[in-house]
């Protein structure tokens, strides 16, 4: 049982004990990186692997509260899940989130919440900023090529 993070699509934030891939639905989960932060123990947000493809709603405060931890500015879709993250775990790295890391992730999305809300200010213009280019930003897709394609070469 791990004690994560989860922010559904609706924005809400819901610190849950369980089974934390259930929450992200099929076909599984698709690691996000989040950087280690200070003296804070590391951490790693997922995010359903097909989101897009099978038409879950872009998560504009989920994506905000990612952005805000340090990772990459991306259209993520559905429900957001962060968890701790143990590099040496055995057999897997996903682990417990501290008291400390849940007060973080709470003050990001707070703040994440105030942005999209329209309160003034130079952190939460940046926020929506940030939101419209997720919003707008095209959906991530996948292209198959042969071996031939991908090194360049031609029949």
């Amino acid at each position: 049982m791990t004690r994560y993070v989860l922010i559904d699509t609706d924005g809400e934030l819901h610190v849950k004990i369980g089974g934390w891939r259930a929450d992200l639905g099929q076909p599984g989960p698709a690691r996000v990186t989040i950087p280690a932060l200070g003296a804070l123990p590391e951490w790693a947000g997922f995010v359903n692997d097909d989101g897009h493809r099978i038409g879950l709603p872009r998560n504009l405060v989920g994506g905000l509260v990612l952005t805000g931890l340090g990772a990459g500015v991306m259209p993520y879709a559905g429900p957001i899940v962060i968890t701790g993250w143990d590099p040496h775990g055995m057999p897997i790295e996903v682990c417990d989130l501290t008291n400390p890391q849940i007060t973080t992730i709470a003050d990001c999305h707070t703040d994440a919440r105030a942005a999209l809300a329209g309160e003034p200010g130079p952190l939460y213009d940046a926020g929506r900023r940030l939101a419209e280019q997720m919003r707008t930003a095209p959906t991530p897709t996948v292209q198959i090529l042969s071996a031939d394609e991908f090194f360049g070469r031609r029949p």
